[in-house]
């Protein structure tokens, strides 16, 4: 196998990019972030390493943030997916320290490329918002999440998979 592909994903949204890059890169394993923290063995057999995951109230999937540590001395590609405009300054900033929190300094990693790109906004934290204090609907907030909720999509894919092509040589 030429990479592992590790995905913790909630909604679906991360999962559909790894299976994308998996279909698309046949020589790469898709595996869920639950199921190599039940064997971190597995992270041994490969060098490159791509990991996908989702905004999680501005940090790491809990599940992904427990498998991090394991990570050592391996060539890095990341993605995630976020209901917010991945092209904004405050997501392009949370998803670089996300980064620099899987690569970390003492581990002997190696970031070599990253993907962001939007995803459908959970309909439970979507319920979560509504019941908050002061929350206001907007035809602005209404308009964000029907965007979000035409991704990831068919370009998006593409997108990830030319992202990585050079990873995956």
């Amino acid at each position: 196998m030429s990479a592992l592909i590790i995905v913790s994903s909630i909604t679906g949204n991360t999962w559909k990019v790894g299976q994308a890059l998996n279909e698309a890169y046949p020589q790469t394993a898709l595996r869920k972030t639950t199921d190599v923290l039940k064997c971190t063995e597995l992270l041994d057999k490969y060098s490159r390493i791509i990991i996908g995951f989702w905004c999680d109230k501005g940090g790491l999937p809990p599940d992904l943030a427990q498998l991090v540590p394991y990570i050592r001395g391996k060539s890095l590609a990341i993605y995630a997916t976020m209901g917010g405009n991945p092209q904004s300054e405050r997501a392009k900033d949370w998803f670089s320290r996300q980064c620099s929190t899987i690569v970390g300094n003492d581990r002997d990693n190696l970031l070599a490329t990253t993907f962001l790109c939007q995803g459908k906004i959970n309909p439970v934290l979507i319920e979560q918002m509504k019941k908050m204090p002061g929350y206001q609907e907007t035809p602005e907030s209404v308009a964000r999440r029907e965007e979000a909720a035409k991704h990831p999509n068919e370009e998006d894919y593409r997108a990830a998979t030319e992202t990585f092509r050079e990873f995956l040589a």
